[in-house]
């Protein structure tokens, strides 16, 4: 392959903009962690440094973490605190920034050996056209902003995406100036894409677990990449991919497999699930418009559709375009007669739905959860070209407009979520950023953002609903289904039981709190049991300990809450409370002091028009211990 000396010319410019930038402190926070999770592994190894350590990443990526601060310790000292710590600190900050740096162009490598290989070999000839020696996917940019000129080759073609990439302001932001790694995980995804292009399903399987344990978000791609998986390689190859991945994960995981600590691993599999709530982490999507960009202070237990709250209609939601991407990946065009190119188009076109709706539409979105789709665009991008020479011909002058389409949907793209990344930078680190943008952060400019980048969603999503209507039409179907179903009991005017809501504020004096089973299950399967009060036992309600205090919205929908209540059988003698039912934090109920061997009580309290219903129960002034108190069959009539 000969590489263009243009090519060069930006691969330079690309490596000096980046060495440039590795002296910005960047977004300190996640380099501080970096330092400090590192440090505990070097220290204590990756177990006990774990223990020590408040990392919410898949446990493997501490191993990285820890070489991180071993090469360090070749060159400085990590225990001289002064040095360590300071923010501005070049080694460190050389030694961190080069991990996504080196993925940057690993990643403009895979584009450019994809484009190739894979997508330049799409079309063999233009069908209104007698030439066939064009070189199957090259292509002429007819003046495209009235500049230039230029006619590629299919060889050439990843050259220039790979460029683009390169250069993009997105791939220059969230790497060697942020300091984070989401281009290493995409490498490693992509590499993963790479082992099962080679027919190296087992390889595939260990590389893709490799990339969940870098970034718990490729995690989202597992259906559609399996899928492709058995699309490519047969029943066969997905058996040996998922074999591999499974090798992969115990593998990685040895240490915590030899010492019977697996609970940790899957722990740090599962505890990000609600790590945050909140509408978004400046993330400028649906959420960041329905919080009136107050996003970072808004909790997504908040209701949004009935009596749904934000983060189940933001999963209904993104469940529905996820089986959108599924349906059109099994049925194109029956893969068992499909090419390669064909399969990996629709693979594409899958990761382009999943990303941007998990961005978009999924609250606890980081503001860089869309990385990703700066690169799945880019490799998606020469097949909708190509598509429009296979409509229009080589030749004919109105082909380029796919070409036209694409350069001002992805400079659109570029724009608006490098302005998203770059103002959730300077919030946090206003030196850190560009002094003109550090102006641009008003709710005006970042509700507009959200709008356009799901603008650009609605038109990707758009254009391929036309390929595949019927796929897109059941989707809708199970979505509006689902948000039917889950909103019946308001719609038929039944009750509702609390126990079905999640309140945007849970706290207990002791352990946590607990659905249909008294407080001391969080302890464990041998604490576990059913709610009672002086042995009157209920299979519903809620398990407390006091002081405790829950904040529910219940969207004034609601006119009655009947409840049960009283100290549960578990508690010790001196177990004793007072409850109270707060709404839009007037007081609207109390009860008197209830002890441990005391029935349970009954409870019906006027709810009409409330929004904010509070529950809360009280030491009833005579100390804590024992307090163990429940709230039974809680029931919400409308």
């Amino acid at each position: 392959m000969k590489f263009p000396k243009w090519f060069w010319v930006g691969i330079l410019i690309a490596l000096f903009v980046r060495l440039a930038l590795i002296p910005n402190p960047g977004f300190e926070a996640d380099v501080s962690f970096w330092k400090a999770w590192g440090l505990a592994v070097v220290d204590k190894g990756v177990i006990e440094g774990l223990k020590v350590s408040n990392s919410n990443y898949p446990t493997p990526f501490m191993y990285t973490l820890g070489v991180m601060v071993w090469v360090y310790k070749l060159f400085a000292d990590p225990h001289n605190f002064n040095e360590f710590w300071n923010n501005s600190n070049l080694l460190f900050l050389t030694i961190s920034k080069m991990l996504p740096i080196m993925a940057d162009f690993g990643i403009a490598g895979i584009i450019l050996w994809i484009s190739t290989k894979y997508q330049a070999s799409s079309i063999k000839q233009a069908p209104n056209s007698k030439h066939q020696t064009f070189g199957t996917l090259g292509f002429r940019i007819l003046n495209l902003f009235g500049i230039w000129n230029l006619e590629f080759g299919a060889s050439r073609v990843g050259f220039l995406f790979a460029l683009v990439y390169l250069l993009s302001p997105i791939s220059l932001i969230d790497g060697a100036w942020w300091g984070q790694v989401d281009s290493v995980g995409v490498f490693i995804f992509l590499a993963a894409v790479v082992a099962v292009l080679k027919r190296w399903p087992v390889l595939a399987g260990v590389i893709y677990m490799v990339g969940v344990m870098t970034k718990l978000q490729n995690m989202i791609y597992g259906p559609v990449f399996f899928l492709f998986v058995w699309q490519s390689l047969g029943y066969q190859g997905l058996v040996r991919a998922i074999a591999g991945s499974t090798l992969g994960f115990f593998g990685l995981n040895i240490e915590f497999f030899l010492s019977r600590n697996m609970a940790r691993v899957m722990a740090s599999l599962t505890e990000n699930y609600d790590y945050f709530p909140l509408m978004s982490l400046n993330a400028y999507n649906l959420w960041w418009i329905f919080s009136g960009a107050k996003g970072m202070a808004m909790s997504d237990k908040f209701l949004s559709v009935g009596i749904m709250n934000a983060k189940t209609v933001g999963l209904v939601l993104f469940s529905g375009v996820y089986l959108f991407a599924v349906l059109r990946q099994t049925f194109t065009r029956h893969f068992l007669a499909a090419s390669q190119d064909m399969l990996l188009r629709g693979f594409l076109e899958s990761l382009i739905l999943v990303n941007g709706a998990f961005f978009l539409f999924q609250t606890q979105s980081h503001d860089r959860y869309a990385f990703p789709l700066s690169v799945f665009l880019l490799l998606w991008a020469p097949f909708f070209i190509s598509q429009d020479m296979l409509l229009r011909g080589y030749k004919s002058m109105s082909y380029g407009i796919n070409i036209r389409l694409f350069a001002m949907f992805y400079t659109l793209f570029t724009i608006f979520y490098f302005y998203n990344l770059h103002t959730a930078l300077i919030v946090n680190y206003p030196n850190n950023g560009i002094p003109g943008l550090t102006l641009l952060t008003q709710p005006f400019f970042t509700i507009m953002t959200s709008v356009v980048l799901l603008g650009l969603f609605g038109v990707i999503l758009w254009h391929f609903a036309r390929q595949s209507r019927l796929a897109f039409f059941v989707s809708c179907l199970v979505s509006l289904a689902a948000l039917t179903a889950l909103n019946l009991p308001l719609i038929t005017k039944k009750p509702v039981s609390l126990t079905k809501l999640t309140p945007y504020v849970a706290e207990v004096g002791y352990g946590k709190r607990q659905t249909d089973m008294p407080v001391n299950a969080f302890l464990g399967y041998s604490k576990q049991s059913y709610l009672s009060v002086q042995y009157a036992f209920y299979r519903s309600g809620l398990g407390l300990h006091s002081p405790s205090f829950l904040n529910y919205d219940i969207g004034g929908h609601f006119k009655t809450l009947i409840t049960d209540y009283g100290i549960d059988t578990e508690a010790g003698g001196k177990g004793s409370a007072v409850f109270e039912v707060y709404g839009d934090d007037r007081l609207l109920w109390r009860s008197e002091k209830i002890g441990r061997y005391e029935n349970p009580r009954h409870a019906e309290v006027n709810v009409t028009g409330v929004r904010k219903l509070g529950l809360i129960t009280t030491d009833a002034g005579d100390g804590r211990d024992d307090d163990h108190v429940d709230w039974l069959r809680p029931m919400l009539w409308p």
